[in-house]
């Protein structure tokens, strides 16, 4: 018999004394509606009965009280109960006696019967199944109490069919809601109907895993999986956590105790249900272990709950082996498989969240770790492969060169060399391909710099043979010095095996690649080169001296992208562009410096003739001839050039003096020798006789071809691509066949896709070390694929080649490779289906009718008619009645995007009135297409700089601004609306890392606004990263500061002042103002309103109704028409007009501003 503590029954009769005696109890019953709560042992009703008798909450009281209610201690319930039926009794009786009166005075309002009835009687307004309801709960609860140990020792017929009465009953009763007196509908979860007395039962094998082992009194892990697998398939509702559990050791003098007891509760926080297992003996035999659960208090759950068990034990490291395939595809491949009974409670147990996931996820990457320190951690990576490397004998393991500040690691083994050896020995020239991607390593610590992963690639053989890496390098220095370096340190290593020359290397068209490539494979500078390139195709240099030259070339798509860029930013025509573009596709075909000459010259003279002379049209018809790949008859490609002008030390003292690579270029001075020779012709032809004018004239775009291009053109064009022997003086000049025309750089870009996708499994920013280690293993296997692919000597799979052995080796013939695969090129390489033109020329050719652009009206007195100035076209744009025509549009020709503005929003500029935000915006935009030639400003639109300065986080979130890249820029400019009624200028300057908030009203803290700003700006940056894996200008830490400047004098002159600060910036940048000095003028908004229309496209260049240049597709719809005053342009689409309304020939026509003016 077990123990019992002294003076415990004395202790139980001070609680009656304490509580104050029946009578005390009984009011206290009363007054919490007793029967009509929840009798409960977890109910809160004994909470609030103790806090009224005792004075506070005790656990012991609560239970005390319980205990009292439950097992009617001094018949106490009997009490209650009686004097609630003679209380109900004497309601009734109240109510026959009203039903009387109201039978005899006529109908009563149901408003007037809850006020003449006492509170009581309102609330006992319940149906009889309530009041059954609750009986049968508290004679089940008092039962169970009363019986101890009675629960226990159910068998499992009893259990089976208390389950069974349970569900009949809940079938009757439908899909009620549990929840009924913990809230209303809307807020608690609608509980699948589940019995509170059942059983579970655990296997034999699992019940051996988690029995304890002699002398404990405690399971085994995991056996709180074990149970609550097997509870979840009778209760898929709760999620448990297990607050006490008891084994009965054999030896226990507790004879009647139970052998297994435990306790669990419901972990949602508005459930207050709880879950006894007990099991009275211990189980034997072989068969199922079966273990009868009890459930007391009530389940609820709340909507907006959601709970699960953690992850721990073996199934942590299940969910953790089945996150290599993503954490979304594992996270909905077992929220598919979920029971809709666990999500319709809430209990997510078996899908977990994301969150969970990519902790599990991160916890497996950690454990994957060889040190937590990044450089200790690259240091073993490298001992470790070396050491595990035992084929190497040379150049032993992966990792030949690592340092630490600047970061840098250079990677190739011995086997990358012998292929490319091998490469080297065959009869066709080898072409290397270099490029650098990001986003495959994380910076390093302390360093600011992200990484990039550079790769000097071979050639891949079609779809079944993929490019190979032979020298890669991580490093965060991207200048000449440690590219250089590293290239340099793998020719060494190259050198030590065979002593023939990489022919060609093709690169992305970086500056520090280009040079870096120079200096380590030609010894000499990118003025040296393009010296003896100009010698090589004048046909100077023999072959032993051409031979030991290494073709350097820039992919000719990432020209062609760049030249098309530059081009837009100099015509808004989008057919000029398109003609100027294929013009020099057909340039960098060239193969010979003749046929650019010849290009050249007929490009030349049809771009910066002003008149439609016979010159002009000769050549145009010569460049379209080109573009559709005709020939002209008279060239001569083998031809050597022509002797200059100058002698050889007249243009060697002219390009001496020049301070720049273009300057310095002798192609420079052959091209330009071109133009003078065409703008001599043209000038004498346009004295004789005045021509009309030239839709294609656009001098601009030679300045861009001169600037940039003409002088490295050997970079870029065919011109030393093929064999080369077509130049040497030793050599007959009939035995070539056709030349290569260009080049790209998809091997290396498609091997950069292999490591992002295959290799990496779309992972990003991973540790260096981690990264290193999967490309290492990735290249192992690799390295036998390409050696079986392109038939390399089988002694590469059995041994490396040792360097004593070149002088013995002899060179193979070069066997026959597989055809190529056909592969899609640029556009611009291939004949036009329909040849672009100008749209000036375009415009009487999209339909069938004759539409005849007007001239300009002589003596009109109509201040927007056509060929008006600025000034003008702005007092007749301020006097005219509001309207939407479009009245200028500023282009932005990097990102395609158009800042259009309307008649209404221009007329914002007038004096004393609040300017709008897209008239600024406009105004900023042509500021910067003048002053900011390189691109590096930002202009952020008002709407994006409010959101991110005043909004919430999931209005930030719609901000994301995918497609900019921030680190292409050195600073950012916008402004932001301050509760509709005052604009403030914002500049981001990244070179410093500061910010500037610049208020033109006085009296505000610009200093503190600047520091809230900055704050801002990190989280939205740090958002980016999160949202869309960018690293832009995370890693700055911006700094307020503060610009002095003058104020405004009145309440609407905001705007024009943050115009005026912009244009100030963008005159300074990258410098940063002192100080904005702006002068309250007059004439301030009318000067910014004719610059907004000197920097919007020509209005032959947009439709006036929608603001867009391009044409229906369709020939009935591509129909414009002019008005006849103003000269603008209009789709007919937009104006609705259909074609039978179309005017003839010669009919007038005009607009809606032009009919307002008058």
């Amino acid at each position: 018999m077990g123990r019992v503590k002294k003076g415990k029954r004395a202790q139980r009769k001070d609680l009656w004394a304490m509580a104050g005696g029946m009578e005390a109890l009984v009011r206290g019953l009363k007054s919490v509606h007793i029967t009509k709560r929840d009798t409960g042992h977890s109910s809160y009703i004994w909470s609030e009965l103790a806090i009224i008798l005792f004075g506070h909450d005790d656990k012991k009281h609560r239970h005390w009280l319980w205990v009292v209610w439950t097992n009617n201690r001094k018949g106490l319930r009997d009490l209650i109960n009686k004097r609630q039926k003679s209380l109900e009794q004497k309601e009734v009786q109240v109510m026959e006696e009203n039903q009387n009166e109201r039978d005899v005075g006529g109908e009563c309002s149901e408003d007037c019967l809850s006020k003449d009835l006492p509170l009581s009687m309102i609330q006992h307004k319940v149906s009889d199944e309530d009041i059954d309801k609750n009986e049968a709960e508290d004679k089940q609860q008092r039962m169970s109490s009363q019986s101890g140990l009675e629960d226990d020792q159910l068998s499992d017929e009893d259990i089976d069919k208390n389950e069974a009465e349970t569900e009949e009953q809940n079938l009757q009763r439908g899909a009620q809601d549990v929840n009924k007196n913990t809230g209303t509908k809307t807020h608690w979860r609608k509980l699948p109907v589940v019995s509170k007395r059942f059983g579970i039962t655990v296997n034999r094998k699992k019940w051996q895993k988690i029995v304890p082992l002699t002398g404990s009194n405690k399971l085994r892990q995991p056996w709180t999986d074990v149970l609550y697998k097997s509870f979840r398939e009778k209760n898929p509702c709760c999620t448990l956590a297990f607050k006490s559990h008891h084994i009965k050791t054999p030896n226990s003098r507790k004879i009647k105790s139970p052998y297994l007891n435990i306790c669990a509760v419901c972990t949602f926080p508005s459930c207050r249900a709880k879950f006894f297992f007990k099991i009275q003996n211990q189980p034997v035999g072989d068969t199922l272990v079966k273990i009868p659960v009890l459930q007391r208090g009530k389940m609820a759950h709340k909507a907006n709950e959601t709970k699960f068990r953690p992850a721990a034990n073996r199934r942590r490291g299940r969910i953790a082996r089945a996150l290599h395939k993503g954490v979304s595809q594992v996270f909905y491949s077992k929220l598919k498989k979920t029971p809709v009974a666990e999500l319709i409670s809430g209990n997510i147990s078996r899908s977990l969240n994301k969150n969970v996931l990519k902790v599990i996820r991160s916890e497996v990457r950690r454990g994957k770790r060889i040190h937590e320190d990044v450089f200790m951690e690259m240091y073993l990576t490298q001992m470790i492969i070396k050491e595990c490397d035992s084929n190497d004998r040379r150049m032993p393991g992966y990792i030949q060169h690592f340092q630490v500040d600047p970061f840098g690691v250079h990677m190739y083994s011995e086997t990358g060399v012998n292929i490319v050896v091998q490469h080297l020995r065959k009869k066709k020239p080898l072409t290397l391909y270099l490029d650098a991607t990001g986003n495959v390593a994380s910076k390093d610590p302390g360093q600011t710099k992200r990484v990039l992963y550079y790769c000097l690639t071979l050639p891949g053989g079609g779809q079944q043979v993929p490019p190979l890496p032979v020298c890669e390098m991580l490093t965060n220095e991207h200048s000449i010095p440690p590219i250089t370096f590293w290239l340099m340190q793998f020719l060494r290593k190259l050198s030590q095996y065979t002593k023939i020359k990489v022919h060609q290397v093709e690169t992305d068209y970086s500056w520090a690649l280009l040079q870096s490539v120079l200096l380590s494979f030609n010894k000499e500078s990118i003025v040296s080169y393009l010296d003896r390139a100009f010698a090589i195709c004048s046909k100077l240099k023999s072959w032993k001296e051409i031979k030991m030259l290494t073709v350097l070339h820039i992919c000719s798509a990432h020209v062609l992208k760049a030249v098309a860029q530059s081009i837009g930013r100099r015509t808004a025509d989008k057919g000029l562009k398109e003609f100027a573009t294929f013009a020099f596709a057909r340039l960098q075909n060239a193969t010979s410096m003749t046929t650019a000459l010849h290009i050249f010259r007929s490009l030349c003279t049809v771009l910066i003739g002003k008149h439609n002379s016979n010159a002009v049209l000769i050549h145009l018809k010569a460049m379209k001839d080109f573009i559709k790949e005709c020939r002209i008859p008279d060239m001569e490609e083998g031809d050597k050039l022509g002797d200059s002008p100058l002698t050889q030390e007249e243009d060697d003292e002219e390009r001496r003096n020049a301070h720049t690579i273009v300057g310095r270029s002798p192609f420079t001075y052959e091209f330009r020798k071109v133009m003078e020779e065409v703008q001599g012709e043209l000038e004498k032809e346009e004295v004789e006789t005045p021509q009309d004018e030239n839709p294609y004239f656009c001098p601009g775009i030679v300045d861009v071809l001169f600037d940039n291009y003409l002088g490295i053109f050997p970079l870029w064009s065919g011109l030393l691509l093929g064999n080369l022997k077509r130049y040497a003086t030793d050599t007959e000049e009939d035995t070539f066949g056709q030349s290569k025309t260009r080049d790209t750089n998809c091997h290396v870009e498609r091997w950069f896709g292999i490591v992002k996708h295959s290799i990496l499994k779309k992972q990003r920013r991973l540790r260096p070390a981690t990264f290193i280690r999967k490309m290492y293993g990735s290249l192992q296997g690799r390295y036998r694929e390409h050696i079986m692919a392109h038939h390399l000597s089988e002694q590469l799979l059995l041994k490396t080649l040792l360097p004593k052995d070149i002088s013995q080796s002899k060179e193979g013939w070069a066997k026959r490779d597989g055809a190529k695969p056909r592969t899609s090129s640029s556009i611009y390489y291939t004949t036009p289906d329909i040849l672009p033109v100008p749209k000036r020329a375009k415009l009487t050719l999209n339909t069938g009718e004759d539409i005849q652009s007007s001239t300009d009206v002589e003596n009109s007195s109509n201040p927007t008619s056509k060929g008006s100035k600025p000034a003008t076209e702005v007092d007749a744009l301020w006097t005219c009645k509001p309207t939407e025509v479009v009245v200028a549009v500023v282009r932005h020709a990097e990102e395609k995007h158009n800042f259009t503005l309307r008649h209404r929003e221009f007329q914002s500029l007038r004096p004393d009135e609040l300017i709008i935000g897209e008239v600024m915006e406009c105004y900023i935009r042509g500021i910067l297409n003048l002053k900011d030639n390189a691109g590096r400003l930002y202009l952020l639109d008002h709407y994006t700089m409010g959101v991110i300065l005043h909004g919430t986080r999931e209005q930030i979130a719609r901000q994301e601004l995918k497609k900019v890249t921030f680190d292409l820029y050195d600073g950012a400019i916008g402004f932001v609306n301050i509760r509709n009624v005052h604009w403030k200028f914002v500049y981001l300057h990244a070179l410093s890392n500061h910010i500037y908030v610049v208020d033109p009203l006085q009296g505000s803290n610009e200093v503190e606004d600047s520091r809230k700003a900055a704050y801002k700006f990190g989280e939205y940056f740090k958002m980016r990263r999160n949202r869309l894996g960018k690293e832009d200008w995370v890693s700055i830490k911006w700094q307020p500061g503060k610009i002095t400047h003058t104020f405004q004098k009145d309440a609407t002159s905001c705007g024009a002042f943050v115009m005026q600060m912009a244009k100030m910036t963008v005159k300074e940048f990258p410098k940063i103002p002192k100080t904005f000095h702006i002068k309250s003028s007059q004439h301030l908004r009318r000067d910014m309103a004719e610059e907004i229309l000197r920097g919007s496209v020509s209005k032959d260049d947009f439709c006036s109704f929608c603001g867009i240049e391009d044409l229906p597709t369709t020939a009935v719809d591509a129909v414009w028409i002019q008005c006849e005053t103003c000269g603008r342009w209009f789709h007919t689409q937009c104006l609705g007009m259909p074609a039978a309304r179309i005017p003839k020939k010669n009919t007038p026509c005009y607009c809606v501003l032009c009919i307002l003016t008058n």
